[in-house]
């Protein structure tokens, strides 16, 4: 069966962006569609050591009142 030319299974096309923590390339998820653009750490692990985070100096974060 020969491959089509638009096979939507192609992860390479998929945004990614770096974790706030550790500067991994996190890729898009379907779980993350409606909030992309808030992820900023790739694990539970980078989010508890987030007061370590060199890759975050440029990243302005929105305090919760």
């Amino acid at each position: 069966m020969p491959k089509t030319p638009g096979f939507k299974g192609n992860k390479q096309s998929l945004p990614q962006k770096p974790c706030a923590v550790c500067g991994r390339a996190m890729v898009w998820r379907k779980s993350w569609a409606k909030n992309w653009d808030s992820v900023l750490y790739c694990s539970e692990r980078c989010r508890a050591d987030k007061s370590r985070a060199p890759f975050n100096s440029g990243l302005s974060l929105k305090a919760s009142a």
